[in-house]
């Protein structure tokens, strides 16, 4: 660290304590352009789930004013040295590189307080087998093999950080599910577009979307360079593969030059999925494993 960076220290949400990789990657691009990048250590490592990420000091207010909404990181303090602090301060005090130091609260946001978006918590306007379009309490996918659809709201968010953009950018769900990507996507300004290919779920998800279509993502129909993101998690079924795969080079056919596109995938697709981005001339810029309570997946994420 240099004289002129400061340490943000962050304290990753329970659910998702081993994502360390992850949750710098989420904070460090909400912060682009600002200069913010992984460090290598900080107060506090002697304490489970703790991470840190480094920004220039004459860019602090512009990060903090940035730093709402996150998906896998519970609280973020700045440490700041005793001489510095305010008579008003509450800091939680503590020792590094020999010294003390302070940590003042920037950020904080609990595990319940993000469940209020949860999909248990939340209706979903699904095409019921009658026919007849119902306002379904706490849909999270149906039983078959391709239809978990109910994404977790801190991975929602990290897909839509990832890619993170200027207010009223274009982001594309190509496998929406019941639309908790699209949810944090409008939460953050984004102008958002949902497909999915279970014409299901096209009312509860034209609710919500700016635009939604009901179509296969290996054959999107938008025009080349239309949206400035992509932010999705395709199903993980062996079978959903080639489809998925064939999606990749679809998206990159869709994304403007400097755009961003985050995959979360099952574990056994990330080469195949991976290699796809290869081909289709995407820079990869994270692809880090996650344990998510058990079920391990991959987030991918390329830029053009």
């Amino acid at each position: 660290m240099s004289e002129s960076e400061r340490i943000l220290v962050l304290k990753l949400r329970a659910s998702r304590s081993k994502a360390r990789e992850v949750a710098v990657a989420e904070v460090v691009a909400m912060l682009r352009g600002l200069g913010a990048r992984a460090a290598s250590g900080g107060p506090m490592s002697e304490v489970p789930a703790v991470a840190w990420v480094a920004i220039p000091d004459a860019n602090l207010e512009s990060a903090i004013g940035r730093l709402r909404g996150i998906g896998y990181t519970e609280s973020i303090d700045l440490v700041t040295p005793l001489e510095d602090l305010n008579p008003r301060d509450r800091p939680q005090l503590t020792r590094w590189k020999g010294r003390g130091v302070a940590l003042l609260r920037l950020y904080e946001e609990s595990d319940e307080s993000i469940r209020a978006n949860a999909p248990d918590r939340r209706t979903f306007l699904l095409e019921c087998g009658d026919g007849i379009a119902r306002a379904i309490e706490g849909y999270r996918g149906g039983s078959g093999i391709l239809e978990h659809r109910a994404l977790p709201v801190a991975d929602a968010r990290l897909l839509v950080n990832l890619v993170t953009s200027h207010r009223g950018a274009r982001l594309l769900d190509p496998f929406a599910g019941a639309g908790g990507v699209i949810l944090e996507a409008n939460s953050k300004g984004f102008t958002s577009v949902s497909m999915d290919r279970d014409p299901a779920v096209r009312f509860g998800l034209a609710q919500i979307s700016s635009r939604h279509l009901v179509g296969n993502a290996s054959a999107l129909p938008f025009e080349t360079a239309s949206f400035d993101a992509v932010a999705t998690e395709p199903p993980y079924h062996p079978s959903a593969l080639d489809s998925i795969v064939a999606s990749v080079a679809e998206v990159a056919r869709v994304i403007r030059d400097g755009g961003r596109i985050a995959y979360l995938v099952a574990s056994q697709q990330t080469n195949a999925v991976r290699a796809a981005g290869d081909r289709a001339g995407l820079t990869l810029e994270l692809a880090a494993p996650i344990d998510r309570k058990g079920l391990q997946v991959t987030c991918l994420c390329w830029s053009r």
